[in-house]
């Protein structure tokens, strides 16, 4: 089992692949993903959140138990162990994610501070007149701006160090979130770069359609997005993960055969 069965060539070959592979399967679940993550978006406000939640447990959880060739199901819309599973991680990763982004936010605002103070004695931290006067200069606003732009790779590493969560659930039936981190050891760089290729067209989509319509044609577009992800981005996001997941180096005794 070399690098070249992981290269960024082999993996995202898998992942164009799934979207052949995999949607076919599980078109029912990636239908009714569309429709929920649709709905939420009519309904706007906390509805989109949760929308998302139960569109991404349906789709991903087909999609997963489809790669690992588990049960169909009606061409994979069934409510299973899976789906359960999937919710689950999102849960966790929610958190995990809540908490670093906390940590964050606090390291980013006392950067700031000490850029704003060393850029103005006397500095009053209470006065928005007072920040933008103490950030106005080039020095300060590029030295300001490090620690946000930090922050943004911090979570974009964390991201793909955990991309491998939901593949490393389904394959062991069940919950494996932190666990699953050592699997994208040397892998973080492959799955930021096939994270920002395989999802970067619907997000493009989506924000053109808001900036560029309004009511209907907003929505179409909206809608537009949301199927190319659930058809074209999932599958190919879970095709490819499931190929890095088997490929890990953890797994080289587990499953010789992808040697």
């Amino acid at each position: 089992m070399g690098e070249a069965s992981i290269a960024i060539g082999a993996t995202a070959r898998a992942g164009i692949a799934g979207v052949t592979h995999l949607a076919p399967r599980t078109w029912a679940a990636l239908a009714a993903a569309c429709l929920v993550g649709l709905l939420g978006r009519y309904l706007g406000g906390a509805f989109v959140l949760l929308a998302d939640f139960v569109a991404a447990a349906l789709a991903y959880g087909a999609l997963y138990r489809a790669a690992f060739d588990g049960p169909a199901g009606l061409a994979g819309l069934r409510c299973g162990r899976e789906e359960a599973l999937i919710a689950a991680v999102q849960l966790l990763l929610g958190v995990v994610f809540l908490v670093v982004i906390a940590v964050l936010l606090v390291v980013v605002g006392a950067v700031a501070l000490g850029v704003a103070r060393a850029a103005a004695p006397g500095f009053d931290a209470t006065s928005s007149e007072a920040w933008r006067a103490a950030l106005s200069g080039p020095l300060a606003a590029f030295a300001a701006s490090l620690a946000p732009l930090a922050s943004l790779a911090v979570l974009a590493w964390l991201a793909a160090r955990l991309a491998l969560a939901p593949a490393a659930s389904i394959a062991a039936g069940r919950l494996r979130v932190l666990s699953a981190f050592d699997l994208t050891k040397g892998r973080a760089g492959l799955l930021v770069a096939l994270g920002l290729v395989f999802y970067l067209p619907s997000v493009l989509i989506a924000a053109s359609g808001k900036a560029a319509f309004d009511g209907a044609g907003a929505f179409l577009v909206q809608a537009a997005a949301v199927g190319l992800y659930y058809f074209c981005v999932a599958p190919a996001w879970t095709a490819a993960c499931v190929h890095v997941y088997r490929h890990a180096p953890s797994l080289a005794v587990a499953e010789p055969s992808e040697a």
